[in-house]
């Protein structure tokens, strides 16, 4: 690129001709109601404690499905006949446990391959008494397990007065959901029936016995190869202190905690029309509605709900996803297309999802929710769908930028998204603001810092409360500074509240540049998905391509670009809090490639020649690697959750190159 802010007709020829076959690609694969939606691919887990509790409630599964349930575990499965946390990871004992218990219970003999070699490596490292407590509390539903040396997950605590600093409702909500439901199960030991399978297993994992003395000795030991966030002294002492408590504790006082809890899960599974806020908690919330009755009434009704996360076909077999991602996919859609140059593909793919996107809006908080521990949901989008009431702040903030884009194209008409629904918008996106300036996610973060040194889900991290995120806090107020410079009107109390968001959330995302010149991803891999979100906000703030954080951060962009003109990260960087490239020799990673041109053309101008001869490298990269369908090849998963659970968002290598390329195009 020549310091000008035209492309010559070589280099935007190509360039022009890619963005076309992607779009192609994009309108392909679009629903017939307008959204774009791919699968959140995750590991096998999900799919495991499905059979489980199956197994439990006595609930069949169809032999069709069954087969491609064996399916899904062995594809996943790795080469030492265990599985892992995701793909790149090592093997897990959690997950392999979980693999081997729910072949059997499917019916495959011990030595039907893939359950043999599940066995070996289980036997190989250790054994089952080591298993991570979320594994523990799966194994003792079915008797594999004594609840006595699970630690405690007391339901009395959701009787603490709401004050309380360890009330659960302080928690980020996956982990207060999913504590909902294991409290629940734990005060009331739920056990499935003996049965000659489950006398089986029992042998089979414990060939030395079904001795109370290694489970009582290992109980504060957690295996090695699943082991992320040990459990501290306090936390330690806090175990021992509620074991105390628990053998102290009246029986009617259980009685009244498994009361309150229990109407705390109908809430959920009610409000929700049972899809619930993750299949984890789903599947907890229903093994609590049998555990309770297992006649209730809507016991079937919370089991068909974990439909709503199923993937089935016949390529990959069948999965359980952890999360949907269809408005999320959707809004950076449209912000991608009504970026970059006119075409009637790209025009119909905008006019299709512009309408369902703004159905998706929640236009009421949930009846009920505040007794409930929900925070306000009016003028929220959530993660998944319309159906999924669980509003988010950056999928709200990026759903708001995406429909008012649509309506500046001239894609949207106004009556699709009305002044008052975007107030709303606005109104939402403020409220999840944190006192340090930065955003959460779900919620504003309720609880102290000190909670974050009780995390009692070993495998995971900082799963505990709501942060502080780059990402949500550059998603919201890149969403409100697009929202301002419109001239729509807004009232004046609001418009003095959503400026002085933005200053506070400016003001937090230039305390969170890290030295390298670029932002630590949570959500993503790693400081090119955080960078890219943190320049483009930056930029939408009004801050000029000279301030220094901007020169930081183009110098750290130019500077990470490797050898065959794309950027790439290894996962591990994110389980360290740091910069770790991936290894030389390594292809680059299309999705990091985009979102780093992303924010190279945010922090950039368009005179910059580093900047421009990098940009030049990238879109070549992208152009190369597309296939003639328009779509780029699956490659190294770039999401991230709690840490450990990266996760492969099957969208994000078709809309983000192609929103790269709309940038790239767009100067002209």
């Amino acid at each position: 690129m020549t310091p000008s802010s035209a492309l010559s007709a070589p280099r935007r020829g190509p360039a022009r001709a890619a963005y076309s076959r992607a779009l192609d690609h994009l309108r392909g694969v679009q629903r017939p109601d307008g959204a774009l939606a791919g699968e959140v691919i995750w590991n096998p887990m999900l799919i495991c404690q499905y059979v489980i509790a199956a197994h439990i409630l006595g609930e069949p599964i169809d032999p069709a499905r069954q087969r491609r349930i064996r399916q899904s575990l062995a594809l996943q499965v790795r080469p030492d006949g265990g599985w892992a946390m995701h793909a790149e990871s090592g093997t897990f004992l959690f997950h392999t446990v979980l693999g081997y218990v729910a072949l059997r219970l499917l019916g495959h003999p011990p030595e039907d391959p893939l359950v043999a070699g599940a066995l070996r490596w289980i036997r190989a490292n250790g054994g089952v008494v080591p298993i991570p407590t979320w594994g523990r509390v799966w194994l003792a539903m079915l008797g594999l397990y004594p609840w006595q040396c699970v630690q405690p997950i007391l339901p009395e605590l959701w009787l603490l007065p709401e004050s309380a600093p360890f009330h659960p409702r302080r928690l980020y909500c996956h982990m207060r959901l999913i504590y909902l439901g294991l409290s629940y199960l734990y005060g009331v030991r739920l056990t499935a029936p003996p049965s000659p399978i489950l006398d089986q297993l029992r042998a089979e994992l414990y060939p030395d016995g079904y001795d109370p003395a290694p489970f009582v000795r290992e109980r504060a030991t957690i295996a090695a190869t699943d082991l992320f966030e040990a459990p501290g002294p306090a936390l330690q002492a806090a175990f021992a202190g509620l074991r105390a408590a628990e053998r102290l504790s009246p029986a009617r006082l259980r009685r009244r905690a498994l009361d309150h809890a229990f109407e705390q899960i109908l809430f959920e599974l009610r409000s929700t029309a049972y899809v619930c806020l993750s299949p984890v908690n789903g599947l907890l919330f229903t093994l609590a509605l049998h555990a309770r009755d297992p006649a209730h009434h809507e016991r079937a009704a919370a089991f068909k709900g974990v439909e709503y996360w199923v993937w089935e076909d016949d390529q990959q077999g069948l999965r359980i996803a952890g999360a949907r991602s269809d408005i999320w996919d959707t809004s950076f859609a449209l912000q991608a297309i009504c970026e970059g140059p006119a075409d009637p593909q790209g025009d119909a793919i905008v006019q299709a999802a512009a309408p369902w996107l703004a159905r998706a809006q929640l236009a009421a908080d949930i009846p009920g929710g505040a007794r409930h521990h929900r925070s306000p949901a009016r003028g929220g989008w959530g993660f998944a769908d319309e159906r999924h009431p669980w509003p988010v702040s950056d999928c709200t903030a990026e759903a708001l930028e995406a429909l008012l884009r649509a309506q500046d194209r001239g894609l949207a008409p106004p009556s699709v998204f009305s002044a008052s629904k975007q107030h709303d918008a606005i109104r939402f996106i403020i409220s999840r603001q944190n006192d340090d300036g930065g955003f959460g996610s779900y919620e504003a973060r309720r609880g102290s810092m000190v909670l974050r040194h009780f995390n009692p889900a070993e495998i995971y991290g900082n799963c505990m409360l709501e942060y502080s995120y780059t990402e949500c806090t550059a998603s919201c107020v890149r969403g409100l500074a697009y929202a301002r410079a419109r001239p729509a009107e807004l009232p004046a109390p609001l418009r003095a509240e959503l400026d002085r968001s933005i200053e506070r959330g400016v003001a937090f995302l230039l305390r969170g540049q890290h030295p390298s010149g670029g932002w630590l991803g949570f959500w993503g891999v790693n400081l090119t998905y955080g960078t890219f979100f943190a320049t483009t906000a930056l930029r939408a703030c009004g801050l000029t391509h000279e301030h220094p954080a901007l020169r930081r951060a183009r110098r750290w962009l130019c500077g990470a670009q490797r050898p065959d003109g794309g950027w790439g990260e290894s996962y591990r960087g994110v389980l360290r809090g740091e910069e770790e490239h991936l290894p030389p020799g390594t292809p680059s990673l299309v999705v990091q490639t985009a979102w780093a041109i992303l924010a190279l053309r945010a922090a950039a101008p368009a005179d910059d020649p580093a900047a421009a001869a990098a940009l030049d490298r990238g879109v070549a990269y992208l152009c190369e690697r597309q296939g003639e369908d328009g779509a780029w090849p699956r490659e190294a998963a770039a999401g991230v959750f709690f840490n450990t659970a990266v996760l492969d968002y099957d969208l994000y290598r078709q809309v983000f190159p192609t929103w790269a390329l709309a940038s790239y195009l767009a100067l002209t």
